[in-house]
Parts: C-alpha cells; structure tokens; sequence
C-alpha cells in the first residue's frame, strides 16, 4: 500500500473510533477534571506519551498537572484525580499505581480500549475508546495498523478534543495558554 492510501486509510480508522466514544462519558471526564485539585497522569510505553503531552497542555490550561514517575510529582490526595492510560487495562505498573491512588481517596479515572478490565474494577469511572489492544482479544476492533496503534492515536486525538472543550468551557484565548507555554526552549 502507498503512503497516500495509508494516510486516507490510517485517519478514516481514528476518525471512525473517535466517533464511537460516549458523549456522556466525555461529559463526565471533563467535568472531574473540572472538579479537582490536581491531576495525575500515567501510563506505560506510548500510552505514556500520549499522557505526558495531555499533562503539558493541562498545563497550559491552567490546571495543576503532574505525570507520575517525574522526580518533582507531589503526593497525591482524597482531592486529586489520576487518570490512567491503559489500552488494555491489565498493565501491572497502572495496576499497582491506581490501587494505591484509589487507597489515599483520590478519584481513579481510566480512558482504556478495553470494555472489561482489572483497572476498569478499580476506576471510579473510564472512558472508552473502541479500539485493538496489544492483547488482541477475540471481541476487539480490527485494525491495519499494528499493536495499539490506533488506540495511542485516538488517545492523544481524545485528549486534545477534552483540552479544546475545557479551554471553551474556561473563555481562556489563545494568548492566556500561550503565557504558560514553557520558554527555556
């Protein structure tokens, strides 16, 4: 296949995902990210990407966000939310990280392809995105691309789309997320 098709076939795939992603669980995730104090992220491989980049741009919003793991992370409180990206919901590192999180108070969210997870158990909520896992059960979506491609992808797309509708829901410009855009660049 050409890149051309390649490109066409790769967006239709993430459009068609994006898509199929509850409205009223995209309510109810901005309105705790709304609600709380701070915000973790986490994730493992490149669903951890896809979080770090949600954490910078929380920033940019003005939210107080830390990505679990860094150096300077505070503790985390009964006032807090971590959100876990997990395709499958099964990785044993957001495992362990969401029990403790859930332990101390703080609301566990989960955006996840999965539709049953041990993560999911644990959530207060998720967020799903349809889309394979690198487990491939039998009840997942296909796709051409390999590994979790397609749920990394609609992962950052996702979060990028709940950026824009917080940003709305704040009135911040343009500008305002510019004066907190990093300048050691």
């Amino acid at each position: 296949m050409n890149f051309e098709n390649l490109q066409k076939a790769v967006c239709q795939e993430i459009s068609q995902t994006l898509s199929k992603i509850k409205g009223k669980e995209v309510s109810r995730f901005t309105e705790a990210l709304l609600s709380s104090e701070r915000i973790f992220v986490m994730g493992v491989g490149r669903a951890m990407l896809m979080m770090q980049a949600f954490a910078k741009r929380l920033k940019h919003l003005g939210f107080d966000s830390w990505v679990v793991g860094e150096t300077v992370v505070p503790p985390i409180s009964d006032r807090d939310m971590l959100i876990v990206g997990s395709g499958s919901g099964e990785t044993s590192t957001s495992v362990t990280i969401a029990r403790r999180a859930q332990k101390i108070g703080a609301k566990v969210v989960l955006i996840t392809a999965s539709e049953e997870s041990t993560l999911r158990k644990i959530a207060d909520f998720s967020v799903r995105i349809p889309a394979p896992t690198k487990l491939k059960r039998p009840d997942e979506p296909s796709s051409q691309q390999h590994m979790a491609n397609l749920f990394e992808q609609a992962l950052l797309i996702f979060t990028d789309c709940a950026g824009i509708i917080l940003q709305q829901k704040g009135g911040l410009s343009e500008n305002e997320l510019l004066r907190a855009h990093a300048n050691l660049e």
